[in-house]
């Protein structure tokens, strides 16, 4: 551990575990004072932004349970067992929208909260998209594949409609790709 000086790590113990997520207990001395850290794990997930054409994006608008309502995504997922992050982006791009990406382009991981979670979301771009099947969904999964323009995408984050934060870090970064990137790469 890399720990400041007069922090000392003195034990963790795991309180939940489940499927998705494991929470734990750190017991810290900080400067002789002992704090409770808690932390959870959660598992890692793959977002793919599929390009249909240079303006044109395969989103999903999918129902959450949690907000109670249908939401504008990028597909995405958790990275099963045996999975690379890029079989995930592949495997979730097919499950949710049926749709397969011939070239599909890692653009880094990222997290969403370093202060509390332990996750790591990876991003990727996908172009050539062949529609290969219907799609394949889990139990609480409802969602409709639609295309949107680059265009209404940025309006529909500049107006706050996209919540869903790994949707929105993806968006804005396969935008730079695309836009900057992209093109001169094809060169």
């Amino acid at each position: 551990m890399n720990l400041p000086s007069g922090w000392r790590f003195e034990s963790s113990r795991k309180i939940y575990s489940n499927k998705y997520i494991e929470l734990y207990e750190d017991i810290l001395d900080i400067n002789s004072k002992k704090k409770i850290y808690t932390r959870a794990k959660r598992k890692d997930y793959s977002t793919i932004v599929p390009f249909v054409s240079d303006n044109e994006i395969l989103v999903i608008k999918s129902y959450r349970h949690l907000v109670n309502s249908y939401q504008i995504e990028a597909p995405s997922g958790y990275i099963d067992a045996g999975e690379t992050a890029f079989e995930a982006a592949s495997r979730e791009l097919k499950e949710e929208t049926g749709y397969k990406a011939n070239n599909i382009i890692s653009l880094g991981s990222y997290t969403l909260d370093y202060t509390m979670f332990e996750q790591t979301g990876n991003l990727f771009v996908g172009y050539d998209l062949v529609n290969e099947r219907k799609q394949e969904l889990g139990m609480m999964e409802i969602i409709e594949p639609t295309i949107l323009t680059i265009d209404e995408i940025k309006q529909l984050l500049f107006d706050g409609k996209i919540l869903n934060a790994s949707s929105i870090v993806a968006f804005y970064k396969s935008f730079d790709y695309h836009l900057n990137y992209k093109n001169k790469k094809m060169k």
